[in-house]
């Protein structure tokens, strides 16, 4: 337990991360899921890291500088705060790229996406997901070889170091491996626990925008690790992140404000048909009273000129 507690103490961001996300994916996809994917995936990325430490597969050849060791726990000789990271990193990128595929719709101050059992299994949204949680480690990575100058402390080396900020490119192929697998295991998790017209265990469908809390997690990881790195004094490095994600949030700010991507009648049904455990909430009765507003004024008018 004192381990425990010093090891939250020793990295209080990756533990708010980690809170986050558990009550987040909770909120959106039920406890089970939740609990079963973030120890899958704990496992893929301690099994990863243990691989690469010893033969450089697939990240590349790194080295563990055990200076923390009695500080905080280790696992097999990988500090267990940095492989329990790949969790919420996989579910913000997997939530941003369900939003960014998925009919959009809003009412009021209760934002929505209109997804469906087809696009949550899509390849697209699987590859999508793994590029955005790649999009991460290229701000993520070349903080961690700095963290000498900041509270993280200096925890690993590259061996060679690589030309991105000392990172190597076989890094970056490794976290697209390693996300590929872990958020299809999500995708896998998610069809086989919560398909049906049963409301998963702890989910909140009512909770209003709660499809937004994925993605500003995701947003919040960045802008964290873009932040560093100006306070440490890295501005190249911190450009370079700013110059990633410029393009990439214009994209995304235009995608969710342009009217096409905001669905119509035809797709809340498809909605609702594939999560029927939601048709009781107040959130879709505007949309339903506009789709029969019209049809009502129509019969009244047919029955006028029936009755004339």
């Amino acid at each position: 337990m004192h381990l425990l507690l010093s090891t939250i103490m020793l990295r209080p961001y990756v533990f708010i991360f980690l809170v986050s996300f558990l009550y987040i994916a909770i909120v959106n996809f039920g406890l089970r899921t939740t609990v079963l994917f973030t120890v899958l995936t704990y496992a893929v990325s301690l099994a990863c890291e243990w691989s690469s430490v010893h033969n450089g597969f697939p990240f590349g050849l790194y080295h563990y500088i055990d200076t923390t060791r009695g500080s905080e726990i280790w696992v097999f000789g990988v500090p267990f705060m940095d492989s329990l990271s790949f969790t919420f990193l996989a579910f913000a990128s997997y939530t941003l790229a369900l939003l960014l595929s998925s009919p959009l719709y809003r009412q009021g101050a209760d934002f929505r996406i209109l997804d469906t059992w087809q696009i949550r299994r899509a390849p697209r949204v699987w590859l999508m997901a793994a590029l955005f949680m790649v999009m991460v480690d290229l701000v993520v990575d070349p903080l961690s070889v700095l963290g000498d100058r900041w509270f993280l402390g200096k925890m690993f080396w590259y061996d060679p170091p690589g030309p991105h900020f000392g990172v190597p490119i076989s890094n970056y192929l490794g976290w697209y491996f390693v996300a590929a697998i872990t958020i299809a295991i999500f995708q896998w998790l998610d069809a086989m626990l919560n398909r049906g017209s049963t409301r998963p265990a702890r989910a909140l469908p009512a909770m209003r925008s709660r499809a937004l809390l994925g993605p500003a997690l995701y947003a919040g990881i960045v802008i964290f690790g873009i932040t560093m790195l100006f306070r440490i004094n890295a501005p190249e490095i911190a450009w370079a992140a700013v110059f990633i994600y410029l393009p990439f949030t214009v994209l995304a700010i235009h995608i969710l404000t342009r009217r096409e991507s905001y669905g119509d009648h035809a797709a809340i049904e498809r909605h609702l048909a594939d999560f029927p455990y939601e048709r009781a909430l107040p959130v879709w009765r505007p949309a339903v009273a506009r789709i029969r507003e019209p049809g009502r004024r129509i019969a009244i008018a047919d029955s006028r000129r029936r009755g004339a």
